[in-house]
């Protein structure tokens, strides 16, 4: 029998799709997206009109399958198909729309299990699904919380994950053993709001000081922030050992204080210079990285230079560029003064070549300051084993190396598509 599972969005999608794979029984193999299967599972994301657009299109590639064979079987789960169920429903026949807190259950619904398709808002409880494998990666993602109760002007994802809620520091541990023993020697720990995490008195900076224990887990990467979020204490953790990758993510949004107000976001751009400040001197060749969006509704072309003026004055190593995109049933989507396609496209370029440029200075920073980058090798061909390094940059290597094992790069120039390392100055696990 075969299993087919097509994912969209973040790392918790991810560690989810995983999850649902794991349920199934040995017997099924896990086969492309746009290979026959026995059943297809789409996992969709709703964060953008560009998502939504992708979750139908994926949805209708699988409707086509069961055309031609009816016996296939049709699932549709995540965020996109949490906010709008109707409208998954009326793309064909699906045999399953599944709500987010369900995802796991997929297997014994397929046998005849009940389908109680639940509200966002009744996610009260963190559901944990061991995960042994990740689905073609070589880093584990791993999910320790969920939900988001901040609810912020242009976004869905409160609405669709619903309340914050966070794994057992006992369910997390045991999970990262699981990963540790599969050969998985780098986890990403994620959520929809990675910073909430909270298990009683356990805040994520406790959390991480119980994981870098566990023998055998040679690299720990943390998925995005919220800034406000971003405790002393945190920064102090990530600095104290070279387990931790120095990379970090931040969701900045606007370096323009009015929009962020509109936003409503919990901080300033002044708190966020302060935090990158703070940032560079605990961790020294530190990689950050930024989440801006531009056009958001009545963005001014003064506010948008405040952000440009902002990124640009920052020591980021790159930037994740969206335009706005209306959100039903969110505050921003009602918002006056919407901003035209062009104006949105204009300003992302703008952004976007700021972007290549922080990157090549990062890159060439790191070169010449005779950095050691460290990471998992993805994939070796030709003789080439590349990596994505704790730094978050490509690096490259034609020393011989196996797939999965940790190996560290010192680069000696940037090739055209990143950095190639030599490791004779390494070394190897």
């Amino acid at each position: 029998m075969r299993l087919a599972i097509a994912t969209l969005g973040c790392k918790t999608n991810s560690y989810e799709s995983a999850a649902i794979a794991s349920a199934f029984p040995e017997g099924w193999e896990l086969v492309d997206f746009s290979t026959a299967a026995d059943v297809y599972i789409v996992n969709t994301c709703t964060v953008t009109g560009r998502t939504d657009f992708k979750s139908r299109n994926l949805i209708r590639k699988a409707l086509a399958r069961k055309a031609q064979d009816p016996s296939v079987k049709v699932v549709v789960t995540g965020c996109f198909a949490q906010r709008h169920p109707l409208e998954v429903a009326e793309l064909g026949e699906v045999d399953l729309i599944v709500d987010n807190q369900s995802k796991a259950d997929i297997w014994d619904l397929l046998n005849g299990s009940a389908n109680h398709f639940r509200d966002a808002s009744e996610a009260t409880s963190f559901r944990y699904a061991p995960v042994t494998a990740m689905l073609d990666r070589s880093r584990a993602f791993q999910k320790v919380q969920d939900g988001c109760g901040l609810f912020c002007a242009y976004c869905a994802v409160s609405h669709a994950r619903g309340p914050s809620r966070s794994a057992r520091l006992t369910d997390v541990l045991a999970q990262a053993r699981l990963f540790v023993r599969s050969a998985y020697r780098e986890i990403v720990l994620g959520g929809v709001n990675l910073g909430l995490y909270r298990d009683g008195e356990t805040d994520l900076t406790d959390l991480l000081g119980e994981m870098k224990k566990i023998e055998g887990l040679e690299l720990i990467r943390l998925s995005s922030l919220e800034p406000q979020l971003v405790t002393q204490r945190l920064l102090e953790e990530l600095a104290s050992g070279s387990i931790y990758c120095p990379h970090l993510h931040l969701s900045l949004q606007s370096g323009s204080e009015t929009v962020l107000k509109r936003m409503g976001r919990r901080y300033g751009a002044e708190d966020f210079e302060r935090l990158v400040a703070q940032i560079v001197t605990r961790i020294p060749q530190v990689a950050i990285g930024a989440d801006v969006i531009v056009g958001f509704p009545g963005e001014t072309d003064t506010e948008f230079d405040e952000t440009r003026r902002l990124v640009e004055s920052l020591p980021f190593a790159y930037l994740h560029v969206f335009s706005y995109s209306k959100r039903s049933g969110t505050p921003a989507a009602a918002m006056p003064d919407q901003i035209p396609s062009f104006v949105k496209k204009e300003r992302s370029n703008i952004l976007l070549n700021i972007s290549g440029r922080k990157t090549a200075d990062y890159q060439k920073h790191l070169l010449d300051e005779h950095v050691t980058l460290r990471g998992v090798v993805e994939s070796v061909h030709s003789g080439v084993a590349t990596m994505l390094s704790d730094h978050f940059v490509r690096a490259y290597t034609k020393d011989r190396v196996e797939p999965g094992s940790v190996v560290a790069v010192i680069p000696t120039h940037i090739h055209s598509d990143g950095l190639m390392g030599d490791l004779a100055r390494g070394k190897k696990n």
